[in-house]
């Protein structure tokens, strides 16, 4: 029998599973590689109601994913709740190692729901659970999952503590939110959000040969060619032209 949760689940290469986000939930990945599994980000987790794009059965079908997958880390790119809401709600159910940035990892263990949540806090009326973070990861710092071996970059800029992923075997990007597809990039007018930061890792991620690129949201580019750069570097182009002047 078909499984029900393979609809919001796509292999896109070898070891790497996409979970669609869908409204305002970013994308999960799932990198698996010689019985090491690592989750990246985490969805709303039913944070937010229909209204906003999300299914209320989201954090049902997260929790049976990570079960069924034997997911025991999360790396988290920065602490919003679109990437951060489904452990927060998962990790008191859940035995769940939750690694982010040093910096991303002060707002996630205060529970800072200005920073957490600085569109949702309002209309939710709540405040966010601290996340008890287990490993706080420093620029340079190697995650590995068996064949992959992913070095953090950090790429301040959308906020203070955003981090990249970056494989450089492989050519896997994983870009969260300082980086999308088709010349788009993350935005800097929310809490800790930097312009000409962002322009600083927009530059430093333009110079990497990336094959395969992971984005918090849109859908992730796999090619042979130099597609992904080329929309990396025209990510950069756009947003000097547009953020010079804040």
């Amino acid at each position: 029998m078909k499984n029900p949760d393979d609809v919001f689940m796509k292999q896109i290469a070898q070891g790497i599973t996409w979970l669609l986000g869908q409204g305002m939930d970013c994308n999960v990945f799932i990198i698996e590689s010689e019985g090491e599994t690592l989750l990246i980000d985490s969805g709303l987790g039913g944070r937010i109601n229909h209204g906003f794009g999300a299914h209320a059965d989201s954090l049902e079908k997260l929790k049976r994913i990570i079960e069924q997958k034997n997911l025991k880390r999360v790396f988290l790119t920065h602490g919003h709740i679109d990437h951060v809401g489904g452990v927060m709600a998962l990790q008191s159910k859940l035995e769940l190692e939750i690694i982010t940035s040093e910096i991303e990892a002060k707002y996630l263990k205060d529970g800072n729901s200005s920073y957490i949540e600085p569109f949702l806090g309002s209309i939710l009326g709540s405040k966010c659970s601290p996340i008890m973070v287990s490993n706080e990861l420093k620029e340079g710092t190697y995650l590995d999952v068996g064949e992959f071996s992913f070095q953090v970059l950090h790429t301040p800029g959308h906020t203070s503590g955003s981090s990249c992923l970056w494989d450089e075997k492989h050519q896997i990007l994983v870009s969260g939110d300082t980086v999308f597809p088709q010349g788009s990039f993350g935005r800097t007018d929310l809490l800790s959000g930097n312009s000409e930061d962002l322009l600083t890792s927009l530059k430093r991620l333009s110079e990497l040969e990336v094959a395969i690129l992971l984005p918090g949201h849109m859908p992730p580019v796999i090619s042979s060619s130099a597609s992904p750069i080329n929309s990396i570097k025209k990510s950069f182009e756009n947003a000097r032209m547009m953020l010079t002047y804040y």
